[in-house]
């Protein structure tokens, strides 16, 4: 007979540390989220973290979500990147949330703060920064093996002062970015500068237009940073002197060019009442991007085709041979970051810039000195120099067995599938060693790591998981095949090609995925726990979470509790026969002719 179940209520975080004198069954149901309050705490409000504010509070139950951001406000990069010309380098439509498109992109290419304001939206549309506590640096992530749950140590500024806190979670969620920590040059003499000295990750609200048109200003860096500022800067300095160590492509990516076309009124409308019209637009650029696997093959035909399209449009632009020659790369296009960038190649050909190939050696207190020799006399110094790509946090994250993840990855950050670690349990990084940073679409596979996210949280509150970390010989075998792999792509190819997709004194490729973005969305779908160490709160019996044998649907009044008998379970085949009448045709049992040979 089975238990009157209004003896047995289910009990909300029910406790599964069962005494050491045996083990005993816990009165719970089945895969109900009431038996488990979890704490998820994500460092980062930027894009990711958005991501999972949104994604949590749409599909889970009985969790609790907090988010800790350093900054004043939302939007990571994109608050934090001000500087002349910031923008995305992939089509503005390609760079929207799958559950928010936006109709009213104002560019077809936007700048940083069009970025944040779409941003900003989705946090106020769907309620998002209930979530969020600004103004909070994180000072160190430790985990407690006893408990499972990690310590989370705080700091956090106000106009009161400074105060210093910490909370506890079950699951860290790392989204701090991975261009996030600038860096500046290691250069001589630089503290020596009577002028000032900028770098674009920390733009100055108060150097603009009107501050530089008098200027004479140095550019130290050839990556996007620096050929998007550089040509809204040059209308107006007196003399710009641009520092290029390293020779870039300068593509069309799905049609963007790098110059600042609009969307007319009469497209945004459309866009705003005609759904389809959005959405085909919107796939259209996204496909383009996703298209472009081909091209990262070394000795592709695509590649081959690249490098004669674009070269050839290059050409076109750059008139100057010294210029021409100094910025065509003779590696693989790829092997770089990819990066429109026509209204830099027609900026570079004004009288009032110089272009330099070669590296700053030193500053004096006036001037920069380059690799050649020549000084050149500057007011302001621009640092477009780019982020610690090394992928170390900036904090220490102690895991099991004392290990700290900044030290895991001092020489070679490795990751399994580029969103957990081994020896660092519970936890989930957004953007990690070889992800699809460069690889297609990005929103995309940031959406299937906020999937793979949930489905790990779902199934820690649901069988009453204590800790998760993945096994140290399946990521080492990940990793092994990654750079097998990678030796027959651009991000491998030539020397002369410094780029942060890779350590440039080894030449290991760090930073990308072994396959197409689409690949990576398909690869991590159903997460593959069996490459998991997994330890369980019931110390007794991982399978207490089985409870008595309640479903929520026995548990539910009214509930259906058969749930596999539904019309659309019947096969259309034999639901055509149903209705013929057929079945009601009396058959004779005859002995089969069949005969074994």
């Amino acid at each position: 007979m089975a238990p009157d179940i209004s003896q047995l209520t289910t009990q909300s975080d029910a406790s599964l540390n069962i005494p050491a004198d045996g083990y005993q069954i816990p009165d719970i149901t089945f895969r109900d989220p009431k038996n488990r309050r979890l704490k998820v705490l994500t460092i980062g409000a930027g894009v990711s973290g958005i991501m999972m504010a949104y994604h949590i509070q749409k599909q889970c139950q009985n969790v609790e979500h907090v988010i800790y951001e350093k900054n004043p406000d939302i939007g990571g990069t994109w608050y934090e990147n001000r500087y002349p010309g910031a923008a995305c380098d992939v089509p503005s439509h390609a760079y929207a949330f799958p559950f928010a498109l936006n109709p009213d992109w104002p560019k077809y290419a936007s700048g940083s703060k069009d970025i944040w304001n779409y941003l900003n939206k989705v946090c106020e549309v769907f309620d998002l920064k209930k979530y969020m506590t600004f103004n909070t640096e994180i000072v160190g992530c430790f985990w407690d093996e006893e408990t499972g749950k990690w310590t989370v140590k705080m700091k956090q500024t106000s106009a009161s002062g400074e105060k210093q806190f910490e909370e506890t979670c079950d699951l860290l969620l790392h989204a701090t970015g991975i261009l996030n920590n600038f860096k500046w040059p290691d250069i001589k003499g630089i503290e020596k500068f009577k002028g000032k000295v900028i770098h674009t990750a920390r733009w100055p609200d108060d150097y603009q237009e009107e501050q530089w048109k008098n200027e004479s200003v140095a550019i130290i860096g050839s990556g996007a940073s620096s050929i998007q500022t550089l040509p809204n800067m040059q209308p107006h300095v007196k003399h710009i002197d641009v520092y290029v160590r390293t020779p870039v492509w300068f593509i069309s990516v799905a049609g963007n060019d790098g110059r600042t076309k609009e969307y007319t009124p009469a497209e945004r409308e459309k866009f705003r009442n005609d759904l389809p019209a959005l959405m085909e637009h919107t796939k259209y650029l996204e496909n383009r991007i996703n298209g472009l696997w081909d091209l990262f093959f070394e000795d592709s035909n695509a590649q081959k085709d690249a490098q004669r399209l674009f070269g050839a449009r290059m050409a076109d632009i750059i008139k100057d041979k010294r210029l021409l020659q100094g910025l065509t790369p003779s590696f693989s296009l790829g092997c770089r970051r990819i990066t429109p960038g026509d209204p830099y190649m027609t900026a570079i050909q004004e009288p009032n810039v110089d272009v330099h190939f070669s590296a700053v050696d030193e500053i004096t207190e006036d001037s920069v000195i380059d690799s050649e020799g020549q000084e050149c006399k500057v007011d302001t110094i621009i640092c477009a120099t780019g982020f610690d790509v090394s992928y170390r946090p900036r904090f220490p994250i102690i895991g099991q067995n004392e290990v700290d993840l900044r030290e895991k990855w001092k020489t070679i950050p490795e990751s399994y599938l580029g969103l957990a670690v081994p020896d660092i349990p519970n936890f989930i990084t957004f953007i990690g060693p070889t992800w699809p940073i460069s690889n297609g679409s990005v929103l995309g596979p940031l959406g299937e790591v906020a999937n793979y996210a949930i489905k790990l949280i779902k199934k820690m509150q649901k069988e009453f998981i204590k800790s998760i970390a993945p096994k140290q010989d399946m990521t080492d075998l990940f990793n092994a095949h990654t750079q097998e792999f990678m030796k027959k792509t651009v991000w491998s190819s030539g020397s002369g090609c410094r780029s942060w997709y890779k350590n440039n004194e080894t030449g290991r490729v760090n930073a990308v995925w072994p396959g197409s973005s689409l690949h990576y969305m398909e690869v991590i779908e159903d997460p593959r726990y069996e490459d998991y160490n997994i330890t369980y709160q019931n110390k007794h019996n991982p399978w207490a979470y089985l409870g008595l044998g309640f479903t929520i649907s026995n548990r539910t009044k009214g509930a259906d509790i058969s749930p596999y008998l539904s019309e659309e379970a019947i096969d259309p085949e034999w639901l055509e026969v149903m209705r013929s009448g057929a079945l009601a045709a009396d058959h004779d049992i005859q002995e089969s002719t069949i005969t074994r040979k």
